[in-house]
Parts: C-alpha cells; sequence; structure tokens
C-alpha cells in the first residue's frame, strides 16, 4: 500500500475512534435520529465511512441500522475483514425488523465467500425471511447464497431447487449463469441417483432438470444416441427453460456428432518392455470402441517398430486416418510437441514442461494418470478444510519431487500455510523417522533435563509437536503400512492424514489394510466404483483388469470416450467429462482429473459420503 494511503486510512480511523470516544452534541443525535429512518434514507448511504459516521450520531436502534448498511457497502465493495469487523460488532437483539434481512443476508454471503457454508445456511435458515417482505432483488439474492452453500456441503438437490425457483426472477446473463450452474451441478450425480429424484421431484422445473441430467449423463460416451435422446426430450419438456435454450454443453452436441473421427490410428508398444501397459490401454480402447457400437474404424501400429514418431504419426494420417491415439512413451510426445501435425493427436502421456504447449496448430492434446494431479487434489483438499500447518511426507526420489512440487503449487504466498517438508528413504528405519519428524525426542529431552535440574523424578508423557494440523503422506501402500501406525504411536493419531491413490492397491484383504485406518486418499471411480456393465464386461473378459493393470484399461477406455468432445473441452472451460479414470477437465490441451475421495475404516476402503437427500 502506498504510503499517501496509508496516512489516509490512519486519519479515518483515528476519526471514527474519535467519534465513537467523544461526547456527541445532543442535538445533533437528535437531528439524525428523529424517527426510523427511511429505506430511501438508509440506501441512499454509498460508502463505509458514510454509514459509520451515521451510526455514531444516532440513536439506539437507528445506529445499528447505519451499520449494517455500512457492513452492507464493504462487502459489496470486498473488504471482508472491514465487514466482518463492523457485523461482529453489532447486537442481533438491538436489530430493527426493517434491518434484519439485509444484517441476515451479509452475514451468510460474508461466511460463504469466507469457506464456510455451514454458518451461511445457519443465517438464512434460522428465522423465517418471509416476514421481512423481500423484494425479488432480495429474493433472489436470497435463493442464489442458499443454493452456494448446499453446493459447497454436498446437498446438490437442495442447491438445485434453490436455484430452479430463483430462475424466473433473473434475466439476461445471469439467468444463463444460474442455469448452466444448476444443470453442471446435477451432472455430478450419479444417473441413478438422477432417475431416482426425477420421480419424485415435485417442482415440474426441477424434474425435468434432473431427467435432463440423467439423460445427458446415461449417453455422454455416445454422442449419436445422445443426440436422439435429446430430441426426445425436447419434445417431453417443450415449455421447460432447457427447451428454450439449452445448457452450451448440449448446444455443442450437433458439432460432436458432426465432427466425429471415422478412421482412428491406436499408436501404442505392442511389443518391448512397455507392451504389457500398451496392451492393457489397447484393450480399453477396443472395449470402448465395440460398446458404442463400432460406429469408427480402428487402426493399430506397434510404436516399437518404428524410430521415428513423427514419420508413423504422418504415415497414419496418410493412410486416412482422421484422429489418432497414442503414443504413450514420453520421448515420443516430445517429438511430437515441436511437429505440424496434419490430424488432432490425444498423446497418452504429458510433457514434464510447464505453460503453454507450443504444437503449430493446436493439434496435440494429452491425457495421462499423472500422480502430480493426485497431490494438487490433496492440497487443494487441505486448503478446503481449513488446514495451515501441513506436515509433508514424501519419498526422496524423483516421483517424490514431483509429487512435492505439484502439493507446493497450489498455496500462494497469500494462503498464510506452513509446510514442513520431511522426505524418507527406501530403506528408512520408520518408527525413528517418524519419532524424530514430531519432535517426540525434544520432549523426551526437555522432561530430562527437568529432572536433571528439580533433582526430582516424576511421571512423564512424551508429547509431539503441536504446531501441525494435517499430514499429507505422499507414499506407497507397502511404505504408508509402515509409517501409519508409527504416526499413530507417536500421539498424531488426532490428526487427519491424506493420501494419494497410491496408497489403494486392489485386491488387497483387509487383514493387510488394517494399518491404513483413518488415511483419507483420492482415487479414480475405476478403482473405488467398479460398477456398471461396461466395467464387468472389462474384468469378464480380461481378469487382470481387475489388478495392477487396471488404470491402463480405465485410461484406454476414457480415451476413446472423451476423444469427440476434446475441442468442446477446450473450448468450454467449464465442461466435466464424467470418466472411469475422475472426472476430466481441460487445461492448456491436458486433460487433468478430478478424483473422488474414500477412507480405510477397520481395513475397509469406504467411500467419502455422499449427501443423499430427501425431496
Amino acid at each position: 500500500m502506498k504510503p499517501i494511503q496509508n496516512i489516509a486510512r490512519l486519519t479515518l480511523l483515528l476519526w471514527i475512534t474519535s467519534c465513537a470516544t467523544t461526547n456527541v452534541n445532543q442535538s445533533n443525535r437528535t437531528s439524525v435520529s428523529a424517527g426510523t429512518p427511511t429505506v430511501s434514507e438508509i440506501k441512499s448511504v454509498r460508502s463505509v465511512r458514510e454509514g459509520l459516521r451515521l451510526a455514531n450520531l444516532a440513536s439506539e436502534p437507528n445506529d445499528t441500522t447505519y451499520r449494517i448498511q455500512a457492513a452492507k457497502i464493504a462487502f459489496e465493495q470486498n473488504d471482508l475483514r472491514q465487514a466482518r469487523r463492523i457485523l461482529t460488532s453489532i447486537n442481533e437483539n438491538q436489530i430493527a425488523d426493517p434491518a434484519m434481512l439485509d444484517y441476515l443476508l451479509t452475514k451468510a454471503r460474508l461466511a460463504l465467500r469466507n469457506g464456510n457454508p455451514t454458518a451461511a445456511l445457519a443465517s438464512l435458515n434460522q428465522r423465517d425471511l418471509s416476514r421481512y417482505s423481500p423484494n425479488a432483488q432480495e429474493l433472489t439474492t436470497i435463493g442464489l447464497t442458499k443454493a452456494a452453500a448446499y453446493q459447497q456441503t454436498g446437498r446438490v438437490i437442495a442447491a438445485a431447487r434453490e436455484r430452479s425457483l430463483a430462475a424466473p426472477l433473473l434475466d439476461g446473463q445471469p439467468k444463463i449463469e444460474n442455469q448452466e450452474t444448476l444443470f453442471n451441478n446435477l451432472l455430478t450425480l450419479p444417473v441413478s441417483m438422477l432417475k431416482s429424484y426425477a420421480t419424485k421431484a415435485v417442482d415440474n422445473d426441477l424434474r425435468g432438470w434432473l431427467s435432463l441430467a440423467a439423460m445427458s449423463k446415461q449417453y455422454q460416451n455416445r454422442p449419436s444416441q445422445h443426440l436422439k435422446a435429446l430430441s426426445n426430450w425436447k419434445k417431453l419438456w417443450v415449455g421447460h427453460p432447457a427447451s428454450q435454450q439449452l445448457p452450451r454443453r448440449l448446444a455443442f452436441l450437433d458439432s460432436i456428432v458432426a465432427g466425429q473421427p471415422s478412421k482412428i490410428a491406436v499408436l501404442l508398444p505392442q511389443t518391448g518392455p512397455l507392451a504389457a501397459a500398451g496392451q492393457a490401454i489397447l484393450k480399453g480402447i477396443i472395449s470402448a470402441h465395440f460398446d458404442q457400437g463400432q460406429e469408427s474404424e480402428l487402426i493399430f501400429y506397434d510404436t516399437a517398430l518404428w524410430p521415428s514418431t513423427v514419420d508413423l504419426v504422418n504415415t497414419a494420417a496418410n493412410n486416412g486416418a482422421d484422429f489418432i491415439l497414442g503414443p504413450l512413451e514420453k520421448r515420443r510426445v516430445e517429438a511430437l510437441a515441436a511437429a505440424r501435425l496434419k490430424v488432432p493427436v490425444l498423446a497418452l502421456n504429458r510433457l514434464n514442461k510447464t505453460g503453454p504447449i507450443k504444437n503449430k496448430n493446436g493439434n496435440l492434446f494429452f491425457f495421462s494418470l499423472a500422480p502430480e494431479d493426485e497431490a494438487k487434489q490433496l492440497a487443494i483438499r487441505g486448503r478446503e478444510a481449513g488446514h495451515k500447518n501441513i506436515l509433508l511426507i514424501a519419498s526422496d526420489d524423483d516421483w517424490g519431487d514431483r509429487t512435492v512440487n505439484a502439493f507446493r503449487s497450489e498455496f500462494t504466498d497469500f494462503d498464510s500455510v506452513n509446510i514442513f517438508e520431511n522426505r524418507f528413504q527406501a530403506d528408512e528405519a520408520y518408527a525413528e523417522f517418524v519419532k524424530e519428524m514430531l519432535a517426540v525426542d525434544d520432549s523426551e529431552k526437555r522432561a530430562e533435563e527437568l529432572r536433571r535440574i528439580t533433582g526430582q523424578s516424576f511421571e512423564f508423557k512424551p508429547r509431539r509437536r503441536q504446531d501441525i494440523d494435517m499430514i499429507a503422506l505422499l507414499a506407497d501402500a507397502e511404505k504408508s503400512r509402515q509409517i501409519n501406525p508409527a504416526l499413530a504411536f507417536y500421539y498424531a493419531d488426532n490428526l487427519p492424514v491424506y493420501a494419494t491413490s497410491l496408497v489403494h492397491t486392489q485386491g488387497q484383504n483387509k487383514i493387510n489394510n488394517l494399518d491404513l485406518n483413518g488415511i483419507r486418499f483420492c482415487d479414480m471411480p475405476w478403482k473405488l466404483f467398479p460398477s456398471g456393465a461396461l466395467v464387468s464386461g472389462v474384468q469378464a473378459t480380461w481378469p487382470e483388469a481387475r489388478g495392477d493393470l487396471g488404470p491402463l484399461y480405465a485410461l484406454g477406455l476414457d480415451a476413446f470416450n472423451v476423444m469427440p468432445r476434446l475441442r468442446q473441452l477446450r473450448e468450454m472451460p467449464d465442461t466435466q467429462f464424467y470418466g472411469l479414470t475422475g472426472t476430466l477437465v481441460m487445461d492448456q490441451q491436458t486433460l487433468i482429473r478430478q478424483l473422488t475421495w474414500g477412507y480405510f475404516e477397520q481395513g475397509e476402503v469406504v467411500s467419502m459420503p455422499m449427501v443423499v437427500e430427501a425431496l
């Protein structure tokens, strides 16, 4: 902040303080507070300074009314600290009814902005707000604030209901944005849940939205069928808001169907050291191809037989391929980054380089099971939970470097987060490593020194360091089974432990996983929720898909299914694709996975609870 601004603010603060502590002439106070100020008088206050000045001159309860207006202005000016300071100074028992609505609404919006949706809902649901006769604008703000708070607490249906009710009060761009948010949020729910709610919903518009979301989710992987199903839906819901103006992702369907590739070249290693990985991905691609009804032709190339990746891609294009899936090897992907590509390519790896991809014509896309995505989600999860002091545990190797850097990248200097990094070796004595990391030794040394100084013997319980409120564990299942019990033994059992999918291996029995109890981790739906006809069919045909190679089968399935929607994902950043490897979004030509969450309980994996609501 500039010095002159600091001086101005200090002067203002001193002035306000003097106003608050100086006896105000009674005639001045009377002239301001003669009668309850009208709504127009209150609304005429345009600055925080003016609102506080009038509050200091007014008598109860008019002074409170002016303070509420000042807090409202501060919030709208994005001065959250000032808004909170003013609201905290207000006694709710002194609020006149005409000002109560502004108070509750400002308090709720502030709580929401500060990441506390539960407090926001408490403010708006503690009273019947209709008694304050809210106008159309206030009703809209109430509804949208509730919707955002419900969404943040996982109550997707309640959020949709509020947005559906608010829709008739909106117009123009706010109406469009509300509709887009409503629809996109519903798509996060499973098809079965959407269908169930659609049969129960009382509100007709909400029932239509639920039906539309269920249909869209069901046919996500089959664009042609999706387009036909959408046409049928519009015939059934002629007067529905979505029928009058389709959500953007559905308006894109015609373009997706028209642009579907007819001949797809698959570039994967089928021989050599990466043959197992290549074969697993290939089988996933074939499974998705048959699931879609074989509307396109597949041509396979063994990358192990082609020294030049660019030559291979050009050959495939010259042979009629209008889309290319692969390659897998990172060096081959790097070779394509500098090439001019005739047809779109979805590479099944990504570059280590950061920043925009400088391929010649935007035809190169990237999709991989990068551990960086998972580490970032651990960081986001911790930040959203309000953790400020994080003990970061990771392996001292290249994988550890990648995940640690990704984890740290999600925090900025403004987050005020302390990260205490600790790296372990492959042959680490984990009990001693954890003891030292938690500073239990220091506690024991202090006790011993106290015994020496006092010459007295006393009972002593060692303590761990108290400056951490979360543990981020970037380690595989084997290492985690040694680290997690040691954390509990050395008094850290009350701290939440977050981990990546590496901690979750398929096929492990519950006895082996008892040492992982309490760990929360993110993972792909393929591993956490291996259900559905497609997944069952793949695993029945290829039993190895149930094991360690399973994620690569999922990668192949998602790569084929997301292929027609790449342009949509690029041009519409808020669009998501709900895949078996995670929810996919695009950032700079790269598909980023957003994973689901589970935790270990008595050796078994339990999905993080989804809020199931009554209609």
